[in-house]
């Protein structure tokens, strides 16, 4: 079954969800990063499947990335993901520069992606009046093919072809910080969602 491609006026309403979630999402890094900056690029909507989705996050270059699953009206994954170099700065930013093994780099990582998906989740839920919930975070070290892969096959429903919302970001730290929020949406989701937003 083939996925008609969104509207216009459907596009902007994602891009305006995706705007309002990675917002919020992106104050919350910055206030877990001692206030620094966080720059946030302009959403965008990407329709594609989940082969093409790893191209997002760089193909085959190594990756880090934590993912939630999200319950409730919506079924899909948060996902928070960054070049390996980047992941490693997060944590000693996270850690306040002090050595630390794995364990505890993980456990940081994880946590900051718990809380930067539960600022997402809840300005959409403020949005659509739904009550969104994120299970607990999976960490990984891989390509960014195998991490895509590894997400999205955790989405519910028919995943063959998937709504993408996805925003960079750029935190002013040394050495900077840079990763990318990505909301993967299965279809019926997707549809539930804007049928909810009027459009």
């Amino acid at each position: 079954m083939s996925f008609p491609l969104p509207s216009d006026a459907q596009l902007d309403a994602l891009r305006e969800v995706a705007n309002i979630g990675c917002g919020h999402a992106a104050n919350a890094l910055s206030r877990l990063m001692g206030g620094r900056q966080v720059d946030l690029s302009v959403p965008r909507v990407v329709l594609t499947g989940p082969s093409d989705a790893a191209g997002l996050l760089g193909g085959d270059a190594p990756a880090v990335a934590a993912w939630l699953s999200i319950t409730g009206a919506l079924r899909g994954v948060l996902m928070l993901a960054m070049p390996l170099a980047d992941g490693t700065a997060l944590e000693t930013l996270l850690l306040g520069g002090q050595g630390a093994g794995q364990a505890e780099r993980d456990s940081a990582v994880s946590e900051a992606a718990n809380i930067v998906a539960s600022a997402c989740l809840s300005a959409i839920g403020k949005l659509t009046s739904w009550r969104l919930m994120p299970s607990v975070p999976t960490l990984r070290r891989d390509t960014a093919r195998a991490l895509v892969d590894a997400a999205v096959s955790q989405v519910e429903g028919d995943a063959g072809r998937v709504v993408v919302l996805e925003a960079r970001f750029m935190a002013a730290a040394t050495p900077p910080v840079s990763g990318q929020l990505l909301l993967v949406l299965e279809r019926d989701s997707s549809r539930a969602l804007l049928a909810r937003l009027g459009v």
